[in-house]
C-alpha cells in the first residue's frame, strides 16, 4: 500500500466530507433568493489563498449546508484555538505517531490559523517543519498561508473551510512518501485540526 493511503486516510475522506457539509450555489441564484438564513461568503479564484485554485470560473456562493453544521463548525474552531493555546491538541486515531504534538507547533499554529500576533513569524515555524521533514518550501509556504484566519474569533467561513480542506489534500498529493514517514509534528497537528472539525460537522447533519 501507497504510505500516503497507510499513514494518513484522509485525503479523499476529507474531499468527500467536505462536499457534504458545504454546498454551492451559482451567484445569480443566491442574489435572486432568499439568502436571510444561508451564511457564507461569495469567492472567486482570486479569493483562494496561497495559490491554490480550486473554484470555476463562474462565481459560487459557499455555504454551510445548515445552521447546525455551522453552529459546530463554529464551537470545534473555539475549542482548537484554547486547545492549540493549552498546547493540548489530541492526536488523530489514525496518527502512526503517538508522542504528544509539540507544544511550540502548536501555539505557532493557533497564531496562524487565529490570525494573531506575528502570523508571518509562526508560518516560519510550520514551515520549516514541514521542509525539515522533506516537503517543497513553496508548497509548503502556500499550504501553510492558506490556513490564516481559518478559526478566527471562532467564526470559520464555509468558502475557506473548503480551500482549507482541498488546499490539504492538494499538499498530501504532491509530497514526496518520505513526509509521511518522517510524520512531522506540523503536519498531525493540521490534520488533527482538520479532523476535529469535519467530525464537528458531520455529527450535527
Amino acid at each position: 500500500m501507497n504510505i500516503k493511503n497507510l499513514t494518513l486516510h484522509v485525503g479523499l475522506g476529507f474531499a468527500l466530507a467536505i462536499s457534504g457539509i458545504v454546498s454551492q450555489t451559482p451567484l445569480a441564484q443566491a442574489q435572486s433568493g432568499n439568502q436571510s438564513d444561508v451564511t457564507g461568503a461569495i469567492i472567486t479564484t482570486s479569493d483562494i489563498a496561497g495559490g491554490f485554485n480550486f473554484s470555476s470560473d463562474r462565481r459560487r456562493y459557499i455555504a454551510f449546508r445548515s445552521a447546525a453544521i455551522q453552529d459546530a463548525v463554529n464551537t470545534s474552531a473555539i475549542s482548537i484555538n484554547q486547545q492549540l493555546v493549552a498546547g493540548s491538541l489530541p492526536i488523530v486515531s489514525t496518527d502512526p505517531t503517538t508522542t504528544a504534538i509539540s507544544v511550540t507547533i502548536q501555539q505557532n499554529l493557533q497564531v496562524i490559523l487565529a490570525d494573531t500576533g506575528n502570523v508571518d513569524n509562526s508560518v516560519v515555524v510550520i514551515v520549516n517543519d514541514l521542509v525539515n521533514a522533506g516537503a517543497d518550501r513553496t508548497l509548503s509556504q502556500n499550504f501553510v498561508y492558506s490556513l490564516r484566519g481559518l478559526t478566527a474569533r471562532g467564526k470559520v467561513r464555509a468558502a475557506k473551510f473548503q480551500v482549507v480542506t482541498r488546499s490539504y489534500n492538494t499538499f498530501i498529493d504532491n509530497c514526496s512518501d518520505q513526509v509521511f514517514v518522517n510524520n512531522p509534528d506540523s503536519l498531525r497537528a493540521i490534520r488533527a485540526v482538520l479532523s476535529i472539525m469535519l467530525n464537528a460537522a458531520l455529527a450535527s447533519r
